[in-house]
């Protein structure tokens, strides 16, 4: 059955679905996604491993842990100064990816191996994306909005690199278990199980990365907030949640904290700090939906105002710190040569002044979205759903407006309600075949709930705009990868003695992936000390970057000439030690090494 015969067999009063249906519909379109990221990979392919670094560095820890590594050391030993850093990436990430690449080691080589995991991880991934989406659009709009919605959801995909053969960082699992953790507080039945997964996915996320942790927050106080609405409606639903949120929590934590470290209170992973309040929260949901849901509203809201409080409590005391931004505390020099250079991590401002073309695609599906659900909830349709939706919604948006990284979660979960708008005006449409209007409502409602029509449209102004205007429209061509993190360039390297190497910051996962040596830095706030020699080292005269090196025990210096921070330090410090350096004035504690044949490295080693 074609697409349009699909579209056509679909009632639009959003008739009930067996499962079956819903599974063959998700398959289909998870098939269609696999082989579009497939063939984006395979058109564009130059390496088997993600352009991202955290790609890279995911493969890193997966084969230090497969190296005999312990579960419950994360320390990563050869990136910073002596004795490394403890990384906060999640085993629960490594676990799989490490599963896939001994299991394909029973029949290839290590290398084939770890392309064959790679290959698979992230498309794997898409499988539950597709599911949690699928179910969430029908639980809103029945079949039409499931159609539409895993359309959306392929084009979201589409123009999405985590999920493409390649991609390890762990944004790609965030992704699906945010639209599963959706789908299920969507329930209209409001059935424990659902409820119980919903609260099983949020410990889950906490589990996996910080960056959720808005999103959980308001997740755990929306279903709060609908059972002191609702009461008995939701007493089974909130008992459910509220127990498999802390029991899940509980259970991660003891799975991937190491003794030594339960005390610990860390704001990007799931320390005591984040376990405590969940402990509070989830198991006094719970008790307060066991004792007071049959009580009446003032016994409802009075627990509820009570567990608020004690939740509060127990983050001030025992974890004041996490209510900040944890990379505040980054020295101020690290804030702005490093953190003001990422893009992910720009706020709002900042996306005005450098990329105004790109704000549509960034934050405008998001807000049209927020006001469909809004929009519903005035109108009194599925209140409680669209409520629950709106806040998730509505939190992505403004942690992308803090940073614009949170954009994916906002358009993810944005698929949903729109789904519904444009299954509604499709309906609309072919009941009033003879409306312009209704046709031209639909077109554009689905053109807008697309994220790349945004910003192709903003990339097309922008360009006729300057040249309207006459101002210069630089656009810079796809070049090949900078030499310091291309494994036939630093083959040389490789052979090299292992030692310590001060590079650039990109440069430093490909480094750990491609030789034996050490690296000083790396895009890691956890590696705040070596982040902040780094930068001193690049930017001081030669003699100040002499005694760092000799104290963070540096024994290589590898200058990128190619790569973006190596140009903008060299910029903004010509009397540095990278600028000097890439003049060509070599102080007398280096020595050049004839280590690659490519001009736009060079390395140097330490004379001590």
């Amino acid at each position: 059955m074609t697409f349009p015969n699909l579209l056509e067999s679909f009632r639009p009063d959003g008739e009930r679905a067996g499962a079956g249906w819903l599974l063959r519909i998700v398959l289909l379109f998870s098939a269609l996604a696999i082989a579009a990221q497939i063939g984006a990979h395979l058109s564009t392919y130059k390496d088997f491993i993600g352009p991202d670094p955290d790609d890279v560095m995911r493969l890193v820890e997966v084969r230090d842990w497969l190296g005999g590594q312990s579960w419950f050391d994360l320390h990563q030993y050869r990136m910073g100064p002596p004795g490394g850093m403890l990384m906060h990436w999640s085993r629960f990430v490594d676990a799989p990816i490490g599963g896939l690449i001994l299991l394909f080691g029973l029949f290839v080589g290590p290398d084939t191996a770890e392309a064959a995991a790679a290959f698979v991880w992230p498309l794997a991934l898409i499988l539950p994306l597709m599911a949690g989406i699928g179910l969430g659009a029908y639980r809103l709009g029945g079949k039409p909005a499931v159609v539409i919605g895993l359309a959306l959801a392929f084009m979201f995909l589409f123009t999405m690199m985590r999920f493409r053969p390649g991609g390890l960082d762990h944004h790609n699992v965030q992704l699906a278990v945010v639209a599963l953790l959706a789908a299920c507080l969507l329930d209209p039945q409001a059935r424990a199980r659902s409820f119980a997964a919903a609260g099983g996915l949020s410990a889950f996320a906490l589990a996996i990365g910080a960056e959720t942790t808005p999103l959980i927050a308001v997740a755990a106080m929306g279903v709060a907030l609908v059972w002191a609405v609702r009461g008995q409606d939701y007493r089974r639903a909130a008992i459910a949640f509220g127990l498999a949120f802390a029991g899940f929590a509980a259970l991660f934590f003891f799975a991937t904290t190491p003794h030594a470290l339960w005390g610990r209170v860390t704001c990007d992973t799931l320390s005591i700090g984040f376990l405590s309040i969940a402990l509070i929260g989830g198991a006094g949901l719970a008790a307060a939906a066991g004792f007071a849901s049959q009580r009446g509203p003032l016994w409802r809201w009075g627990s509820l105002a009570l567990l608020g409080a004690l939740a509060g409590l127990v983050a001030l005391f025992v974890a004041p710190e996490c209510l900040g931004n944890p990379l505040s505390s980054l020295d101020p020099m690290v804030q702005d040569l490093w953190l003001g250079s990422i893009s992910e991590a720009q706020p709002i401002g900042k996306q005005f002044e450098v990329s105004p073309d790109a704000i549509g695609g960034i934050y405008g599906v998001g807000l049209i979205a927020l006001g469909v659900a809004l929009f519903r909830i005035w109108r009194g349709e599925q209140v409680l759903a669209y409520s629950l939706l709106a806040g998730l919604i509505a939190i992505s948006w403004i942690v992308s407006a803090i940073q614009v990284r949170g954009m994916i979660f906002t358009n993810l979960l944005s698929v949903m309600p729109l789904s519904v708008i444009v299954a509604d005006l499709r309906a609309h449409y072919l009941a009033h075949r003879n409306e312009p209007k209704a046709a031209i409502a639909f077109i554009l409602a689905a053109l807008a709930s697309v994220p790349s029509v945004w910003a192709f449209s903003g990339a097309a102004v922008t360009i006729a705009v300057n040249r309207v205007s006459g101002a210069s429209s630089e656009e810079k061509e796809d070049e090949d990868k900078p030499a310091c993190i291309r494994k036939d360039s630093l083959a040389e390297v490789s052979k090299l003695p292992p030692g310590r190497i001060l590079t650039a910051f990109n440069a430093g996962p490909a480094i750990l992936r491609f030789t034996p040596h050490a690296v000083l830095t790396g895009n890691y706030h956890r590696n705040a000390k070596g982040l902040l020699d780094g930068l001193r080292m690049a930017t001081s005269d030669p003699a100040v970057a002499a005694a760092l090196m000799e104290a963070d025990k540096v024994g290589y210096v590898l200058l990128c000439m190619d790569d973006p921070q190596v140009e903008t330090l060299r910029e903004k410090f010509p009397n540095g030690f990278w600028a000097r350096l890439a003049r060509g004035e070599i102080p007398e504690f280096l020595e050049p090494v004839e280590a690659s044949g490519d001009p736009r490295m060079k390395i140097f080693r330490v004379i001590r």
